[in-house]
């Protein structure tokens, strides 16, 4: 029996109406386009939400105790703890300090010296020294670098399917470290990432850091893709980023209507855009004509250098490409062989598409070929030595001289102003009404009309002045959003939770503010501070706020009864805010993926301190290499770095390719470098502790720091085991620690030997003092293991 469908048809036309009501006009006609949002058109409801007010430097409170003040953000904490009734709790014991300081501020863990030296200094500003030391630090750049490269999803390569790398995206890297380090003014830090182009003609690294538009996915694919549709693409990456980022607002959500929740019209979404159409994705060189001509030369050599063995290479391959052509056109249809066969001036456009199908039908890949030379051994031999014999003569080529990677304007003649368009429902197929560049209304609104002149805009050193222009609104002390964004990102960072907890969500949707005056207090400071963020970072360290003791018993309270006081009411306040939004401890941490790594050779004495430069491949798993790398050819594709010593730097000069997922990095939560990420993931789940304790990576680290504690101490096990958690958990031992310590070896020990007999003897794994057992530099092993895997190293008080 057929059914009738119509009743159906009707549904969807309602679904359709409705959701077009839903929507709003402006997203499907030329309502809302133009000048027919005006900026007045913004209620007050919508003027109203607490992101878009004014920031109004408040008072910080009065309080009750001032004696727990150290810095006016303890007055806007304790204020609100007071008035709920909850107490602050006691400061961290000097070891959870300065281990909690030393990973906030570098990424790294204090050393035993350093330790000691910070217990030792008995002088009243002892804290505020350590401070200044580690914000002076490199280290510093290094880790502050990474949340920010979280937010821009930096990685070295495209992504998509072929994944290609981007050989120059390291530069802005190393940027973003410098700039960190030498403290950069946020305004300028956030000026030259829109505009450096604009903002500094002329200036290599100002055009390095206009990276920031290029650090997204790109897709990079020949075929019949309509330029369009690929540059409104590359716009949607860069608009929705920048909104994020600098100004705490979901603007990508309004590219194909209205945005749901927030004041943002899809006219605003492009006109936002507008301020990057003119801007492209480029490759600039920043090299001298010197260095070109000495890499070119280069070049030729090792051109030179390969022939002869391409052409031995070429000779090999060509019988099984013969072979394979020929059994490809045997599965040609007889029309596709009439217009192969055809000149190609002579084909009607029918027949060139004919033609052109079964060319690609024709193509032969080179998997194709490593496949049909795999069913002779001999074959595959001679091929597997020659594709070598090449790698290893190129691999000599120096690199290409320096280009920046970034998203700029050529700044050649009179400067293209292209026209930027509303695209109903977000297709560039479908053009709705020309907009101009301007930033957004309901922001414009509580700013005044004076705040942004369209007709400011003018031409810099041929380039359209629009990013610049945009930058300067952003960086204005009026502007609502950029301020207040930066300073929760760095109290989030520093506290665990930021002060918006959605802190790439300002609106309506986002989480409201835990303490809204601190955040305006530390936005203005911020701008009175000349934008400079290290005062920030110090302000919030330094506070008796940050100084809290994650828990009691880690405090500097050492008197039992009120010991126990204390820990019965922490209990009772974390009952009362599980999510402690009144900050009344700061909450224990685990380590970052990447802070891990960094932290395991750190205590293991391995860590390389080298900085900047390329990329480094380490080696990675060989099932990873398996999955990523199918069927692929077994040179050249995952080429490691030939100097060891390289594969132990920072986890930020890895090379990060987004299809190559590092087992250590993905069981940790770090971000896939998909998408910006203003919040990692923290999850719990037995591959964590599998891989701390059976990966390569994690053992080849319990035999270095085992190598490491027979190496700095030639005395007994006792100052073995005191050097061991010194090293790891910047303390010593207790009592009892030591002794289990040194039963756990004693046992280890025995046992290994017991299943080693009667096999060949059982070889040291590391080297040892001489004449030590193996099986007892074994047991050190295992004992490093452990250590490395204890909760108080993976976590930070």
């Amino acid at each position: 029996m057929r059914h009738d469908r119509r009743p159906w048809r009707t549904v969807r036309v309602a679904f359709a109406l409705f959701l077009g009501a839903l929507i709003g006009p402006a997203a499907w006609s030329g309502e809302g386009g133009g000048e027919l949002a005006p900026v007045e058109a913004f209620d007050d409801d919508q003027r109203g939400h607490w992101a878009y007010r004014p920031i109004d430097r408040p008072d910080p409170p009065e309080v009750d105790d001032p004696a727990w003040i150290r810095n006016p953000i303890d007055r806007f904490i304790l204020a609100e703890m007071e008035a709920l009734d909850f107490e602050p709790g006691p400061e961290a014991d000097r070891v959870s300090l300065i281990r909690r300081l030393t990973f906030d501020l570098t990424g790294l863990p204090p050393t035993p010296g350093e330790v000691a030296a910070f217990l030792g200094d008995h002088r009243p500003d002892a804290y505020d020294r350590l401070i200044d030391g580690l914000l002076g630090r490199p280290s510093f750049g290094e880790r502050w670098a990474q949340h920010w490269l979280d937010l821009a999803h930096y990685a070295d390569s495209n992504g998509f399917e072929l994944d290609a790398d981007r050989p120059d995206a390291w530069r802005y890297r190393d940027w973003v470290v410098g700039a960190i380090n030498d403290d950069l003014p946020y305004d300028e830090f956030l000026t030259l990432q829109l505009a450096g182009d604009e903002a500094r003609p002329g200036d290599p690294r100002a055009l390095v850091a206009t990276g920031f538009g290029r650090c997204g996915p790109r897709e990079v694919v020949g075929g019949n893709i309509d330029p369009k549709v690929r540059r409104q693409s590359e716009l949607t990456g860069v608009t929705g980023t920048v909104g994020s980022v600098f100004l705490g607002l979901t603007i990508g959500c309004a590219r194909c209507h209205d945005h749901k929740f927030d004041a943002i019209p899809t006219t605003d979404y492009y006109r936002l855009q507008a301020f990057f159409e003119a801007a492209e994705m480029v490759e600039l060189p920043i090299h001298t004509e010197r260095e070109q001509a000495d890499f070119d030369e280069a070049k030729a050599r090792v051109a030179e250098r390969t022939a002869s063995l391409r052409e031995e290479l070429a000779a090999l391959e060509a019988p099984y490409r013969a072979a394979l052509r020929a059994e490809k056109e045997a599965g040609l249809s007889e029309d596709e062989r009439v217009v192969l066969a055809m000149p190609e001036g002579d084909r009607t456009p029918i027949q060139r598409k004919l033609a052109e199908g079964a060319e690609k039908a024709l193509a032969i890949s080179w998997e194709e070929v490593a496949e049909a030379v795999a069913a002779d051994p001999d074959a595959q031999a001679d091929r597997e030595r020659l594709k070598r014999a090449i790698f290893e003569v190129e691999r000599t080529l120096p690199p290409p001289p320096a280009r920046a990677m970034g998203l700029a304007e050529p700044g050649e003649g009179e400067p293209e102003v292209p026209a930027t368009f509303v695209y109903r429902r977000g297709d560039p197929q479908l053009v709705g009404p020309e907009v101009g560049p301007r930033p957004l209304g309901v922001v414009l609104a509580n700013m005044g009309a004076e705040a942004f002149e369209p007709a400011s805009i003018g031409p810099v050193g041929g380039r359209t002045g629009r990013r610049v222009a945009l930058a300067r609104w952003m960086t204005r002390a009026d502007n609502p959003l950029t301020a207040r964004v930066i300073v929760n990102r760095l109290w989030q960072h520093h506290l665990g939770r930021g002060i918006v907890a959605s802190p790439s969500d300002f609106g309506v949707r986002g989480e409201l503010p835990s303490h809204p005056g601190l955040l305006d207090w530390l936005a203005s400071e911020l701008v009175a501070g000349g934008w400079r963020l290290k005062p920030i970072h110090r302000l919030i360290v330094s506070s008796s706020t940050y100084r809290q003791a994650s828990d009691p018993r880690r405090s500097v309270v050492d008197e039992p009864g009120e010991l126990s006081r204390l820990v019965d009411r922490a209990r009772r306040q974390a009952g009362d805010d599980p999510d402690n939004l009144l900050v009344s401890r700061v909450d224990r941490r685990r380590l970052e993926a990447e802070s891990l790594r960094d932290a395991l050779l750190a205590v293991t004495g391995e860590l390389n301190p080298q900085m900047g430069g390329p990329g480094v491949r380490a080696p990675i798993p060989p099932e990873v290499e398996e999955l990523i790398f199918t069927e692929a050819e077994e040179v050249d594709l995952w080429p490691e770095d030939p100097d060891p010593s390289q594969h132990l730097r920072r986890s930020l000069y890895l090379h990060r390719k987004r299809n190559v997922r590092v087992p250590l990095f993905d069981a940790f939560d770090a971000p896939d470098t998909q998408t910006s990420c203003a919040v990692r993931d923290v999850s719990t789940h037995p591959l964590q502790s599998l891989i701390l304790l059976n990966s390569r990576f994690a053992i080849d680290r319990a035999k270095a720091l085992a190598g490491r504690l027979f190496e700095e101490v030639p005395g007994g096990d006792a100052d073995r085991v005191d050097r061991a958690y010194r090293l790891v958990l910047a303390r010593g031992p207790t009592g009892e620690e030591s002794g289990r310590a040194i039963a756990f070896l004693e046992g280890q020990a025995e046992l290994l030997r017991s299943r080693a007999a009667g096999d060949p003897p059982l070889a040291s794994p590391v080297p040892g003092p001489e004449g030590i057992d193996p099986a007892r530099a074994a047991a050190w092993v295992d004992f490093a293991l452990a250590m490395l895997n204890r909760n108080e190293f993976v976590y930070v008080p």
